[in-house]
C-alpha cells in the first residue's frame, strides 16, 4: 500500500513541477492550458494518494473510473482533511481547468498567477498535514521554485473588479468584442460556483446564462450583487512562509444563496449547482466503527457520548430510494478516533449503559402508571 501511495504522490509532484515550469516559461503558446491542466492533475493525484492511504481504494466499490478531482475533493472534505477555504482553492483550480479545456474560457495573467501561487500553498499544506512532507523535501522544489509575476495581485476584490471592468469594456460599442468578453466571464462564473460551494458538482454555465450575467454586469453599478461568492474572497499572505499565498472567505461579506432548478429567481442566477452530498457524508455506521477501530457497541457508545447525531457537521439522514439512512462525515470519524485515543471508550460505554437503564426505568414507571 505504501508503494502505491508513493507513486501517486510522485505523479502529483511531477505535474505540479510542470505547471510551475510552464507558468514561468517565456513562450505564451498553450501557457494557460499547460498550467491549468497540470495544476489540476497534480491535485487529483495528491488527493488520490491521501484517499488511498486512508481507504486503500481510489474508485467506487461498484467499479468504473477512478475518482475525479471533484469526487476526491468531496471525499477529503468528508474525511476532515480539507478546510472550506482550502476546498475553494482546489475547486477553483478544477473549474478553471474544465472551463479552459472544454469551453475555451480565457483567464487573465493575474488570475492564472493566483491559481499557481495559492495552489502551491495548498499542495504544501496538504502534503505536510497528511504525509508529514514538505515540497522543499523534494529535489524539484528544493530551490524554492515559485511562480514569477511582474505584477502579482495583492487584493482579491480589486482583482475581480478589474476583471469585471475589462469585460464591461469589451462589451461596449464600438469594441463589442462579445465572444472574448464571454470567454473571460465564463472564468468568473465558474469561480463564483466554486466560491459559493466548493463541494458541489457544477453545471457548466450555458451561453444564455453567460449572456444574462453579462447584461446584469452592464446594468449593475455594484458587481458584488451579481457575483456575491467572489465578493466574499480575500487574500492572505503569511510572512516567512516559502509558499505564502492563501485564499479565505470573509465572514463580513454579503451572503450567497445557492438556488436549485425550480426555485424563485433561478433564471437570474449566475450558476446552477447540483449537489453530491454523499461524498461528504461518506460513512454508514458500520464503516464508521470499522475505521474507528471499535466494536459495534463501543461505536454506539461513542456516538452517544460525543453527541454525534446532534452535531449537524457529523450526522445527516438521507432518503435513498424508499428508505432513510443515517450517514456520518469525516469529522465524526475524527472525533471518534480522538475519543478512543484519549481512552474514553469505557466512559462512553458506562454513559450509554446508564442512559439505557434510565430509559427502561422510565418505561416501567409509565406502564405501571397506565395500569393503575
Amino acid at each position: 500500500m505504501k508503494r502505491r501511495t508513493r507513486l501517486l504522490k510522485q505523479t502529483a509532484i511531477e505535474s505540479l513541477t510542470l505547471a510551475i515550469e510552464v507558468f514561468n516559461r517565456p513562450s505564451p503558446t498553450a501557457r494557460i492550458q499547460g498550467v491549468s491542466l497540470s495544476l489540476q492533475h497534480s491535485f487529483e493525484m495528491l488527493f488520490k494518494a491521501v484517499i488511498w492511504e486512508e481507504r486503500a481504494e481510489i474508485q467506487p466499490k461498484a467499479g468504473g473510473n477512478s475518482y475525479s478531482l471533484r469526487e476526491c475533493l468531496g471525499i477529503l472534505r468528508g474525511m476532515g482533511k480539507l478546510s472550506e477555504n482550502e476546498a475553494v482553492v482546489a475547486a477553483t483550480i478544477a473549474a478553471h481547468r474544465d472551463a479552459v479545456q472544454h469551453q475555451g474560457a480565457a483567464i487573465t495573467e493575474e488570475r492564472l498567477y493566483l491559481d499557481a501561487a495559492s495552489g502551491l500553498r495548498l499542495f504544501d499544506d496538504v502534503l505536510a498535514r497528511c504525509f508529514g512532507d514538505r515540497l522543499a523535501d523534494y529535489p524539484e522544489f528544493a530551490s524554492r521554485m515559485l511562480p514569477v509575476s511582474a505584477n502579482p495581485p495583492r487584493e482579491m476584490f480589486l482583482l475581480t473588479e478589474s476583471d469585471v471592468q475589462h469585460i464591461r469594456d469589451l462589451l461596449k460599442r464600438p469594441k463589442h468584442r462579445h465572444a472574448e468578453a464571454l470567454a473571460f466571464l465564463r472564468t468568473l462564473v465558474v469561480s463564483e460556483q466554486a466560491a459559493s460551494n466548493p463541494v458541489v458538482v457544477p453545471n457548466p454555465p450555458t451561453e444564455k446564462q453567460l449572456q444574462r450575467v453579462a447584461r446584469k454586469l452592464q446594468e449593475a453599478e455594484d458587481w458584488t450583487t451579481v457575483l456575491p461568492g467572489l465578493a466574499r474572497l480575500s487574500l492572505e499572505e503569511d510572512e516567512g512562509m516559502t509558499y505564502s499565498l492563501r485564499i479565505v472567505k470573509s465572514k463580513d461579506a454579503i451572503p450567497v444563496r445557492v438556488v436549485k432548478p425550480g426555485d424563485d429567481g433561478v433564471e437570474d442566477a449566475a450558476s446552477i449547482l447540483k449537489i453530491s452530498e454523499l461524498d461528504y457524508w461518506c460513512f454508514q455506521f458500520t464503516e464508521l466503527v470499522s475505521r474507528a477501530g471499535v466494536t459495534w457497541y463501543e461505536g454506539e457508545a461513542l456516538v452517544f457520548l460525543l453527541e454525534l447525531k446532534e452535531d449537524e457537521d457529523c450526522f445527516k439522514v438521507f432518503k435513498l430510494g424508499k428508505q432513510w439512512h443515517g450517514r456520518y462525515s469525516g469529522r465524526a470519524l475524527s472525533l471518534a478516533r480522538e475519543a478512543k485515543a484519549a481512552g474514553r471508550v469505557e466512559e462512553a460505554k458506562a454513559a450509554l449503559s446508564q442512559h439505557r437503564r434510565m430509559k427502561r426505568e422510565e418505561k416501567k414507571a409509565i406502564e405501571a402508571a397506565e395500569k393503575s
